[in-house]
């Protein structure tokens, strides 16, 4: 029996609005992002946060309560002293703040979040020791401490290709300045 698969996000339900339209471009620039399902992604796991939040305030099941509050603290969402409150006060950004892809970007291994997602893509990511392709991974604090990134090194054939072509340019350089001076004396 094949598992069907189900959506992970809800898109609008609104089907134009300019002002929502602009939020998600500029969200969209701002974090690197590839598509506008990225955002409904994060705006979905934010609304079930906030709804179990929601639901816990209006019961007395301490178990559940401390349950999602510490796993909002191992995301980095909220403090470790924090409370139901700060969970119903998250917004959208926040959600975004914690993906590899940002957290590659925050550290200053990329110029522009775009680059970070391209390291991610490319397998140049390291989160404890484990290679991550995918920027949408949403790091607890612990893995944030342990992001590395490993460039591979140039091989002895790509050093020997520049070296040639360098040369080879060098070549052309002096032809071309030597070609210039001999038209100057005639």
């Amino acid at each position: 029996m094949v598992k069907k698969l189900t959506k992970q996000y809800e898109t609008p339900s609104e089907g134009w609005s300019e002002e929502r339209i602009q939020e998600e471009d500029q969200l969209m620039e701002e974090y690197g992002l590839k598509n506008k399902r990225e955002i409904y992604k994060a705006q979905s796991e934010l609304r079930a946060f906030r709804r179990e939040a929601r639901k816990l305030a209006s019961s007395d099941d301490e178990e559940r309560r401390k349950e999602i509050i510490g796993k909002a603290n191992r995301l980095g969402l909220i403090r470790e002293d924090g409370g139901l409150e700060e969970i119903l006060t998250l917004n959208v950004t926040d959600i975004l703040d914690r993906r590899l892809q940002s957290a590659v970007n925050r550290r200053g291994y990329s110029d522009t979040a775009k680059e970070a997602r391209q390291l991610v893509n490319h397998g140049h990511v390291f989160v404890d020791g484990q290679k991550v392709n995918v920027p949408g991974y949403m790091l607890t604090q612990e893995e944030e401490k342990e992001v590395e990134v490993k460039l591979p090194e140039p091989t002895q054939e790509e050093e020997t290709e520049t070296e040639t072509e360098e040369a080879e340019e060098e070549t052309e350089d002096t032809e071309e300045s030597e070609e210039q001076e001999e038209g100057e004396e005639q």
